[in-house]
């Protein structure tokens, strides 16, 4: 597995609709999102992983979201659509009208 890849990406709209269109559009690539991390309403991070082949695809699909992706990020993707094996990263979305104050509430493990 390559280096991590750290990708931003900003969007407007509505921060339950967007998400679930990343989450798509990660699916339609073939990537694996492995983990996400909510930070209030303003900021989701998704931990994914995907075959280097199928990177220019995920490119391709997370734009087709709206979403906005970092020239760094998006070149990174192209980058390791040439190489084998898989990469892992992590996607950083900002979303503009988010709301800071968002609290979610997390279930408290037994024990």
């Amino acid at each position: 597995m390559k280096a991590p890849l750290q990708v931003k990406g900003f969007t407007h709209g509505g921060r339950d609709e967007m998400t679930i269109r990343i989450r798509d559009a990660f699916s339609d690539a073939g990537a694996w999102i492995t983990d996400v991390h909510f930070f209030s309403g303003v900021c989701t991070v998704f931990t994914f992983e995907v075959a280097c082949a199928d990177a220019r695809a995920l490119v391709a699909a997370l734009a087709a979201t709206g979403l906005v992706l970092d020239d760094a990020g998006r070149v990174a993707l192209d980058g390791a659509a040439g190489v084998e094996g898989d990469v892992a990263g992590t996607l950083a979305v900002t979303f503009a009208e988010g709301d800071p104050d968002l609290t979610h509430e997390v279930p408290s493990v037994p024990g």
